[in-house]
């Protein structure tokens, strides 16, 4: 007869010794056949559990794995075939490299010896929604293995769980404090308990949670179901998870605990009460401090404060954290489905917050290419790497489809279904580039910060993409086939952020950002930071200032006096900034946007003024020389992706008469843009240069230099037009 949950609970500090200790085999790694393999990661006495944050995807807890060749091969294949709103087979596809690292004596996917926690649950997450899809067992299918998900039960239920830490439940910590060590919860049985992160408890709950739901149509047991409840209830209702308690202002870990909850008791309180408070508490902070010294959760048009707890000027929350928005979006997953369970009607203020903040998320994080207008409080650690990428879309997709009765947005599912599609052709054509399903660790070669390390491999990654797109295959957002016309692409909009200086713009054709200087990156000043096309290719540039960035230097007798993007605060230099009525605001463009901003130096002026519409930026440089003398000027158009098919060559000199006319840059990638200058001087010269990589700006293909001398005592008006085709 299997033992009760509390047996097994009271048996687990046994195992959990055994796991540590380095006890290898079946016996270590699986559960118990008797009923006793619910094991426990407690921390011996020798190694006392630190209070310390851990990360959201920390660094492998094993020596890097491999998928085999063959099925690299294979998956490849498959997912270049695969029409990108075909969600099962890309899920499918990506599914592939990771199904040849099953163990069956250890029922666990294994990477390097090591079945880690995180790769475990997205496997799971992706068998139970292909079960719960119908989806053919034979065939070859990868993401479809019914008779594995009770085995990838028993692990997370068994040595992956944690009841206790030195025999007590984990106390609510305190408001305002980032801690991730908790019971009970889930750890990696490598990592052990500093290994435990809300994301870890959230992923694994949906992944028990999604079983459950299948638990008929894989034939789940009676044990498995009840170890299902007794975890997920035990984890949701304990005191580190219920309201108010939560991880600063990530409320959507909390949410997917409370649904996880309500999916296998049956009891919807959870949402009902606590869900509901998170929700309110997160909009009543949306403009007031989160915790005392603090500051709001969102800044003045609506960007993402990483560090609520911390000042306004922290250098963190002086960018927007846009990876950290759209995987706390991911709270609005079960807005729809709570007000069905009997949720009451959220205030008014509540209402208008979420409203808004969705518009601003939409027009001011995403792209057409389905990737991200990406800035980040977290800089490198954070900005492009594949992981937060998929992070940021499996929260914005879950968390639009997830509320689509509340109306947050217009055309709200079918926005939703149409970017989740050109994520897929995205992360295809990355694919394709790096000849394999499994993509490299960051994109636009940035070096990816501590996260990044030699135990990088990417498999977690890869099947957090599979369990992603089975995810929004069971909420209906595929469309393949004559599904595809019930996609509806994002609107040419832009979005603006007052107190922080960034406005974002996102067209059919391509994406910006204006951001006032960010020392960190040392990137911003007054011109767009990055110009990405729809396929998501950088065209020149992805970040950085100066050399490599688009601008306009002045120099007096050779010592430069002004530089339009200088990447660090400067007083002389003023915040480029849009109309103060369409500040602090997230729309989409009916019209022309314009932005304006200038620099002073000693007898010499340059204002600076960009007229942005759905293909082109237009800037506009006035100079004002008072000097006595004559000034030089050098103006910048850089590209991006190295120097290899480029249309620009280093060394090459460009003429004045060329210069005047329309000219088309290839960028080694592919990518296209067309230039246009006006207003130069005689004799200006373009000359094309290589210049140095910068952390934020790590590939800088060649740049066009244009040398004109500007005249004393006037002022000089130069234009340049950038005009961006669309790429597909």
């Amino acid at each position: 007869m299997p033992a009760s949950p509390a047996a097994r609970r009271a048996l687990a500090p046994v195992v959990a010794f055994l796991l540590l200790t380095g006890t290898s085999g079946a016996a270590a790694a699986a559960p118990s056949t008797a009923g006793t393999g619910a094991s426990e990661l407690d921390a011996p006495a020798a190694a006392p559990v630190r209070p310390q944050q851990s990360e959201i995807d920390p660094s492998e807890p094993s020596a890097p794995g491999s998928a085999d060749p063959t099925a690299l091969a294979t998956a490849e294949q498959r997912l270049q075939a695969a029409d990108p709103g075909d969600l099962w087979s890309v899920a499918d596809a990506a599914a592939t490299p990771i199904e040849g690292l099953w163990n069956e004596e250890q029922g666990a996917y294994v990477v390097a010896g090591v079945a880690r926690a995180r790769l475990n649950s997205e496997m799971l997450l992706v068998h139970a929604y292909a079960a719960l899809g119908r989806r053919d067992a034979g065939g070859g299918r990868a993401a479809a293995h019914p008779e594995r998900v009770e085995q990838l039960v028993r692990l997370l239920t068994g040595p992956m769980y944690v009841p206790t830490l030195d025999g007590k439940v984990a106390p609510a910590p305190e408001p305002g404090h980032s801690v991730t060590v908790h019971a009970p919860g889930f750890a990696d049985p490598v990592g052990g308990v500093e290994s435990m992160h809300q994301a870890l408890d959230a992923v694994a709950a949906r992944a028990l949670a999604a079983a459950y739901r299948a638990r008929n149509v894989v034939g789940l047991s009676q044990e498995a179901r009840d170890l299902i409840r007794d975890r997920v209830s035990a984890v949701a209702r304990s005191p580190f998870w219920r309201s108010p308690s939560r991880l600063l202002n990530q409320i959507n870990w909390s949410a997917d605990l409370y649904a996880a909850d309500v999916e296998v008791t049956g009891d919807p309180m959870l949402l009902r009460r606590d869900y509901r408070a998170q929700l309110v508490w997160f909009a009543d902070h949306a403009a007031e401090p989160a915790y005392p010294g603090g500051s709001a959760n969102l800044g003045s048009g609506g960007a993402f404060r990483y560090l609520p707890q911390r000042v306004a000027s922290n250098p963190t929350n002086r960018s927007h954290t846009g990876e950290y928005a759209n995987i706390t979006m991911g709270a609005l997953a079960y807005l729809d489905q709570a007000r069905k369970l009997g949720m009451g009607k959220l205030p008014r203020r509540t209402r208008d917050v979420l409203r808004s903040w969705a518009r601003r998320t939409t027009w001011g994080d995403w792209t057409s290419s389905g990737y991200l207008n990406w800035d980040s409080g977290k800089g490198l650690s954070r900005l492009h790497l594949t992981q937060y990428w998929l992070l940021a879309l499996r929260g914005y997709a879950a968390g639009t489809e997830g509320s689509t009765a509340q109306g947050l947005l217009p055309a709200q599912q079918a926005t939703t279904r149409w970017l989740v599609r050109r994520a897929v052709q995205t992360y295809q054509r990355r694919a394709a580039t790096a000849d394999s399903v499994v993509l490299p660790a960051t994109a636009y070669g940035l070096a990816g910060g501590p996260l990044v390390r030699p135990t990088f491999d990417g498999l977690t990654g890869t099947a957090r993409f599979a369990s992603t797109l089975a995810e929004m295959a069971d909420r209906g957002l595929a469309s393949q086939g004559r599904a595809a016309s019930t996609a509806k692409p994002l609107p040419d909009a832009f979005s603006n952020d007052d107190d922080i200086g960034r406005t974002a713009v996102t067209t059919k054709r391509f994406a910006t950002a204006f951001l006032r200087p960010w020392a960190p990156l040392k990137v911003g000043g007054l011109e767009p930071a990055r110009l990405i096309d729809s396929r998501g290719r950088a065209l020149t540039g992805i970040g950085g200032s100066e050399d490599g960035a688009l601008g306009l230097r002045i120099i007096s007798n050779g010592t430069p006096v002004i530089e339009t993007q200088r990447g660090v605060f400067e007083r002389a230099q003023s915040v480029i900034t849009p109309p103060e009525a369409q500040r602090d605001v997230s729309r989409p463009m009916t019209r022309p946007l314009t932005l304006t901003g200038g620099e002073s130096a000693i007898g010499v002026t340059v204002g600076v003024g960009h007229r942005v519409t759905a293909s082109s930026i237009t800037t506009t440089y006035t100079v004002k020389n008072t000097r006595r003398d004559p000034v030089d000027a050098e103006l910048r158009i850089p590209t991006y992706g190295g120097t290899s098919t480029a249309s620009l060559t280093p060394g090459q000199k460009i003429g004045p008469a060329a210069l005047q006319k329309l000219m088309y840059v290839r960028t080694a990638s592919g990518g296209r843009f067309g230039l246009r200058l006006g207003g130069l001087p005689p004799r200006a010269l373009g000359t094309v240069v290589a210049v140095a990589p910068q952390e934020g700006n790590p590939v800088p293909g060649p740049q066009l230099v244009v040398r004109v001398t500007l005249p004393r005592k006037a002022t000089t008006t130069i234009v340049r037009s950038l005009l961006v085709p669309y790429a597909g």
